[in-house]
């Protein structure tokens, strides 16, 4: 059966499409049959995609209310898992693919107003959740985080998070180059690394997909 993960915020910005294609690409190259689909009007992973040459990697943008049902229908028949990259405003098309969805993943930087964000499509799920009659498994990822020390500000932000008993990913999406420059080159952080030693991004990606896949086969 195919898995729908939706990355979902309701404010842009905050690392959606390098999760999407990150973990997209990861998967893919792990030997996994991705479709990734482009519901943000910016269209970068769209872009990404006209670039890059992943095996078993793949892209569909131009996604509107009228024609994302048939896609993701289509996707399913030759896709282990459906990633939506879905745009960061509050709309049909986001409704609709959260209550189509097996899992939603909330990326989250550590700011007060991302975390207002967080909780408001959190609630946004919930809602696609009573509309489809079915559970839809959740969780915040906390995004562009700093490798080194916590500021007081971040480890607040956190706790306040934390206290609502928001579900939260154990990984956290790191701040890296390499998940700016692979936009540039249309290459994921591990196309140049071996098996036996990824490099910091790559292996980065690999414990988030690793974590993500956990909890999909939990439901």
């Amino acid at each position: 059966m195919t898995a729908i993960l939706s990355i979902a915020s309701a404010k842009g910005g905050v690392g959606k499409t390098t999760l999407a294609v990150g973990i997209g690409t990861d998967l893919a190259l792990e030997g996994y049959r991705v479709t990734l689909i482009d519901c943000d009007a910016n269209q970068h992973a769209v872009a990404f995609a006209r670039k890059a040459n992943v095996p078993r990697f793949r892209v569909i943008g131009d996604m509107t209310e009228d024609n994302l049902l048939s896609q993701l229908r289509t996707a399913a028949t030759d896709a282990d898992l459906i990633i939506l990259d879905l745009p960061g405003v509050t709309s049909r098309l986001v409704m609709m693919g959260l209550a189509k969805s097996s899992f939603v993943l909330i990326p989250c930087q550590p700011s007060l107003l991302d975390v207002r964000d967080a909780i408001r499509t959190e609630q946004q799920v919930s809602d696609a959740a009573d509309l489809s009659g079915r559970s839809i498994g959740r969780a915040v990822i906390w995004s562009r985080v700093s490798s080194g020390f916590e500021t007081r500000v971040s480890k607040t932000v956190r706790e306040t998070l934390e206290n609502r008993d928001m579900p939260l990913m154990t990984t956290v999406l790191l701040e890296r180059t390499a998940f700016r420059e692979m936009f540039l080159t249309g290459q994921p952080p591990r196309a140049h690394d071996s098996p036996e030693k990824l490099s910091p991004a790559a292996t980065n990606l690999r414990t988030i997909g690793t974590e993500l896949l956990d909890r999909l086969a939990e439901l």
